[in-house]
């Protein structure tokens, strides 16, 4: 067996062996504060299958995540670490919300245009990381945190100060007119047809990554930079244009996310789709395809851990916990193959420096 069939295997064993040590957490969680387990465990791990309402909302809590662990998984291709995916999806909520907000009662087609122009407000910012790992050498690890942040208190701002309705009960904008909304495809839940734009979307950055050359230039770029830049791929263009897609992948989900379940910009909207997303890619092990099991994983705990709030004597609050401590375990695990992988790559490129530019930075 070849060394690259051995290590993926020994990285599936490593995910199955972590999955059940966080589920059996979880178990021992549940035992310890219900007074009735069995039923408090029944509505945990079968709570998501007993009806539409719990499978539809299983389905649409994974719809965001696949587009942002979509964008992850470019960026981290690439070799970026884009840590702005959260407030690259505030201020695509809120240019492609406020846009929605502006188009009136009899402008259904501009739904597209919408989520169009959160994707590149999105891409925009994350772009600016970018170009200044590429032009100054500035770590866009830490510029994406920081201009992320920044955005998210914007977000806010604007929203309070100019797009609030006065008559909503907390901080949120008018109902949006419903030819602008997302219709439910398995009512009463908020499934709708954001899903399945996720399923393609996933195939298409798979073709994309594996099927295209700039694909390959991103991939290049990503895992051997000095090799990309001998052959002759512009790293640099690569590089920047990976954060951009990344950047654009999570404003877009966050317009579907405001068209296809809250109706309205409400404050804290987002509910960590963009860090939720980067776990989730590390989860697939970046790979496009399996970002739709590792969000159905997320989609699944996360209603899971409801309907042992709603059917048990369990708290929501100690469901809550049980699953933040499986995507706890699961994501240290994964963290650990890709810093093990991004080290192992560095020691087979003792020479790699010399291929970067100012501050680690690609060169051209």
């Amino acid at each position: 067996m070849s060394a690259t069939l051995l290590n993926r295997l020994a990285d599936a064993l490593g995910l199955l062996v972590t999955l059940v040590v966080a589920l059996s957490v979880g178990v021992l969680l549940v035992v310890g504060a219900s007074a009735e387990p069995g039923a408090a465990l029944r509505a945990f791990f079968t709570g998501p299958f007993t009806n539409a309402f719990f499978f539809g909302n299983m389905l649409q809590a994974a719809a965001p995540l696949i587009v942002t662990g979509l964008g992850a998984v470019i960026a981290f291709r690439a070799g970026a670490v884009n840590l702005g995916l959260e407030g690259q999806v505030y201020v695509g909520g809120l240019a492609g919300g406020a846009a929605l907000l502006l188009a009136g009662a009899h402008s259904g087609w501009f739904l597209p245009v919408a989520v169009l122009v959160g994707a590149a407000a999105g891409g925009a910012f994350a772009a600016l990381s970018g170009w200044l790992r590429v032009r100054f050498g500035a770590s866009e690890a830490i510029t994406s945190f920081l201009v992320g942040a920044a955005v998210i208190q914007l977000f806010d701002l604007v929203l309070r100060r100019y797009l609030v309705d006065a008559a909503a009960a907390f901080p949120a904008t008018r109902t949006l007119e419903p030819a602008l909304r997302l219709g439910r495809l398995l009512p009463p839940s908020n499934l709708n047809a954001s899903f399945f734009l996720g399923l393609s979307l996933a195939a298409l950055v798979f073709v994309m990554l594996f099927r295209t050359r700039f694909g390959y230039a991103l991939r290049m770029t990503g895992s051997n930079p000095r090799f990309a830049r001998f052959s002759g791929l512009r790293t640099k263009r690569s590089f920047v244009w990976a954060l951009a897609l990344s950047g654009a992948f999570a404003g877009a989900a966050a317009v579907l996310e405001v068209a296809g379940v809250h109706g309205r910009l409400i404050t804290g909207f987002s509910n960590d789709l963009g860090w939720n997303g980067i776990t989730v890619a590390l989860i697939a092990r970046l790979h496009p395809l399996g970002v739709v099991p590792a969000a159905l994983l997320y989609g699944y705990l996360q209603v899971g851990a409801n309907a042992a709030g709603l059917l048990s004597d369990v708290s929501p609050r100690v469901a809550t916990v049980v699953q933040s401590v499986i995507f706890y375990l699961i994501t240290a695990q994964a963290l650990y193959v890709w810093f093990r992988r991004a080290l192992g790559r560095r020691a087979d490129r003792p020479g790699e420096r010399g291929a970067l530019g100012p501050g680690g930075g690609p060169r051209a």
